[in-house]
């Protein structure tokens, strides 16, 4: 009887610059099929919390996925491969901003330039009291720019600059 031939899977990491990572690059990878894989993310700040997704989908630890953060290295160790699992890997932090309101639970708007951001994907609004904080998930350098928080006809406004220069991660 002769055995089935596993296949390979071929799976790419894509590490975006963010606040904590100065390194960005691509870097491919191929598994056996049924084996295991562990893809690497190198930060440029020990400690910074990363989020690890495959596409758009946030990943989770669990039986499939496990991560680990060890100092400035961020690993994604990715269990019992599958062709399915091919595609590219991301990891990228997370960078909230803050603003403070001088009565708690007045309505407030989060912008972009013009663009008034939505909770969604990329953005998610929170108000707790008299601050309100704007979650911008997964930065990259297109992240950068000023951003406002408006209340009424009051606004405040922070520039947040994303810089990463190419490396592999």
């Amino acid at each position: 009887t002769s055995r089935p031939r596993k296949g390979r899977v071929s799976l790419s990491a894509l590490c975006y610059p963010n606040l904590g990572s100065m390194f960005s690059g691509r870097k491919s990878q191929e598994a056996e099929e049924g084996g295991s894989v562990t893809l690497h993310c190198e930060l440029s700040k020990p400690g910074v919390p990363v989020e690890w997704r495959k596409g758009t989908q946030v990943l989770k630890s669990g039986e499939k996925y496990q991560m680990k953060q060890k100092e400035s290295v961020s690993e994604l160790l990715i269990s019992k491969v599958v062709p399915e699992d091919s595609g590219d890997y991301s990891c990228g932090d997370n960078v909230t901003l803050h603003c403070e309101l001088s009565k708690p639970g007045v309505p407030v708007e989060w912008r972009k330039g013009t663009q008034v951001l939505k909770s969604g994907e990329k953005y998610q609004l929170k108000q707790k009291e008299s601050v309100s904080e704007l979650l911008i998930s997964k930065v990259v350098p297109e992240d950068s720019g000023d951003y406002s928080c408006v209340c009424g006809d009051q606004k405040t406004t922070a520039s947040l600059k994303i810089k990463g220069r190419r490396k592999t991660c």
